[in-house]
């Protein structure tokens, strides 16, 4: 059974006016409310907008995962099987699960995923069933709830290598050897169509760091040989709604100078140019916004010589939120991330008047926006229940639906007296995307 959303489309010219609000960078649950007494290194958001984060921080005797959930921060689960040796990343699927990965160990001393089901933390698979010998640093999930781990643990070739878990059992994505990645992979991230991309330390045949791409059957070097050229490590990998991939690490350009690449389809290039963002320390965390707005972050400086997170706006880069600081101190901003409504979040170890790390949020502008002709797609309240889109001089088949982790979503449109409604598959809810493919504009919405 499907739901109707009553996204109804009409063919019209919107001409409005702007409000803008004070925005900056504020404290996530005020003042200390986390009070984070070591680094934190990971942040995700869920479906519903719950905000997790992890690090090498401590509730006095180990490591854990905090939740904020709009009002205040806890400690998610009271059994997590983790040591205080850290955790590197956390992530969440579809259905609002939490993973964590890390140094941790489990009773045999092998590195392990471990799950929160929404009431207690488990081993992923089973007591050993991954066995990593080695750290690991990264975790993400696919639209179908298959989960995919990597870091400096190895196979029994003693390669680098993705590990998958398919709901029952852990195996060597593309099979024994197929990467045969000679360096640990510190990023993983999978598009829209589900083609898989790892990042890190291993290098191809000419000594030079690469993307990975899976496309279901085999592994390539995304570009080509030597497409990218990085001479030094790559820290992440991302993706935007588009299919466009993006990486950045500790490699720089020929001026010397760290910067984000962008993968095309076709060819990498520089993100804004040569020495666009001129990043003078290295990158570590990409994030894009519906919008398609891409940020980045790490331990490279303002002028003033403090982090700061980089905004990318089809343009130019700019500092979010201009001369105003994220926190105090220069070690790095480690993990960025968006929220549905376009709030911007940064972690690391940077820390307040009170030497606590903690989550600064940067407030997205509120108010409607003006268009006057400059958007074909417009939606008039944002999150809605039953959403109008105002759409002008675009064919219905140029409009495409996704979701968060791009995937096209089918949808049916029906006529109406007003115009067209759309009908998504039932029980689907959260953050979607609107893309028209003949202005190629995207827009996103909230469907409560």
């Amino acid at each position: 059974m499907n739901r109707k959303l009553s996204l109804t489309i009409f063919l019209v010219v919107s001409v409005f006016s702007f409000t803008k609000a004070q925005i900056q960078w504020s404290e996530l649950g005020g003042l200390n409310g986390l009070s984070a007494n070591s680094w934190i290194n990971s942040i995700c958001i869920d479906h519903i907008g719950n905000v997790y984060v992890a690090g090498d921080f401590t509730n006095g005797s180990k490591s854990y995962v905090a939740k904020y959930d709009g009002n205040t921060w806890s400690e998610l689960g009271t059994n997590i099987p983790i040591s205080n040796t850290g955790i590197s990343n956390i992530c969440s699927d579809i259905i609002g699960n939490i993973y964590a990965v890390g140094n941790f160990t489990n009773g045999f001393g092998k590195q392990y995923v471990a799950k929160y089901d929404g009431n207690s933390w488990s081993e992923l698979g089973g007591l050993n069933a991954l066995s990593a010998n080695n750290i690991i640093y990264t975790v993400c999930s696919d639209s179908l709830g298959n989960i995919y781990t990597a870091g400096a643990f190895t196979n029994s070739s003693g390669y680098y290598y993705v590990a998958k878990y398919n709901g029952t059992s852990w195996s060597e994505l593309g099979g024994l050897n197929a990467l045969s990645a000679n360096g640990w992979i510190n990023s993983i991230c999978i598009d829209g169509s589900g083609n898989i991309y790892a990042a890190g330390t291993f290098t191809n045949g000419n000594g030079q760091k690469y993307i990975a791409k899976f496309d279901g059957n085999s592994w390539s070097e995304l570009g080509g040989l030597s497409g990218l050229s990085a001479q030094l490590e790559i820290n992440v990998v991302n993706k935007d709604i588009l299919g466009n991939i993006y990486a950045a690490g500790r490699f720089t350009n020929n001026s010397g100078n760290q910067y984000v690449a962008k993968f095309n389809g076709t060819s990498w290039s520089e993100l804004g140019g040569l020495n666009g963002l001129s990043a003078n320390g290295w990158i570590k965390s990409i994030c894009v916004d519906g919008s398609g707005n891409i940020y980045t972050a790490g331990n490279f400086t303002n002028s003033m010589g403090m982090p700061y997170v980089a905004k990318y706006d089809g343009n130019s880069w700019s500092e979010l939120g201009g001369s105003i600081s994220i926190g105090i101190s220069n070690y790095g901003i480690f993990a960025i991330d968006n929220d549905a409504k376009g709030n911007t979040y940064a972690v690391g170890n940077f820390f307040n008047s009170g030497n606590k790390r903690y989550v600064a949020k940067f407030e997205n502008i509120t108010g409607i926006q003006s268009f006057a002709k400059k958007s074909d797609l417009h939606i008039s309240r944002n999150p809605c229940h039953e959403c109008e889109i105002e759409i002008t001089n675009t064919l219905i088949n140029q409009l495409q639906i996704k979701d968060v982790l791009g995937r096209k979503i089918e949808a049916q449109f029906e006529k109406t007296a007003k115009g067209f409604s759309i009908i998504l598959p039932n029980n689907l809810s959260g953050l979607f995307f609107i893309h028209n493919a003949q202005t190629n504009e995207t827009i996103k919405f909230v469907k409560e």
